[in-house]
């Protein structure tokens, strides 16, 4: 029930966003290759921060798994915890500092605005994680929970992520995907 209602929310949030844009409606449209020139540099930005996340949390979890069996101390896992907030923070500051053209055309430039508020979303919410990990007001169920909903909102934006690629001819539909595999 939490999940659709994040999911849900997280809906509400991009179509109110995409309909509430104070930008002129198109300057000049761009062409096929711009199009999909900028959706793939889109693409690749949202994925060097995705990675850098990754990395953050698995370089977090190595740390906290090792000082429950004692090969830590508490002065390094400190220091574990102070980068992954650090981390946390930038990742989230670097997402909200996407831009995305306004040359696109409407539905793909939508499309990416919705990705775009799920990521946000997704990271603000590991940044929160991430600030109650070495808090006692925060559980582990808790930490997890907090995760585990930034995923969510993640898959939310890399199926708009998707869609506005093939739109832009970048990938093929996923129903032709599947008939070619079978």
């Amino acid at each position: 029930m939490k999940r659709a209602l994040w999911i849900g929310l997280i809906i509400v949030f991009a179509v109110l966003s995409a309909c509430s844009s104070n930008e002129p409606a198109t300057t000049a449209t761009a062409s096929e290759e711009e199009v999909q020139a900028s959706v793939l540099d889109y693409y690749n930005e949202m994925s060097k921060i995705e990675q850098l996340g990754k990395s953050s949390l698995e370089a977090f979890n190595t740390t906290l798994t090792s000082y429950s069996t004692g090969d830590v101390t508490d002065k390094q896992l400190e220091k574990a915890i102070d980068k992954f907030q650090s981390t946390a923070a930038d990742i989230s500051d670097q997402a909200e500092e996407v831009k995305i053209p306004t040359s696109l055309p409407a539905k793909i430039r939508d499309l990416l605005q919705e990705s775009l508020i799920a990521f946000n979303s997704a990271y603000s919410l590991k940044k929160e994680a991430s600030e109650g990990a070495d808090s006692d007001d925060v559980s582990a169920e808790e930490f997890n929970d907090l995760n585990q909903k930034a995923d969510l909102a993640m898959l939310y934006g890399i199926s708009k992520l998707n869609e506005a690629r093939e739109a832009a001819g970048l990938m093929k539909p996923e129903d032709e995907t599947q008939k070619v595999e079978k």
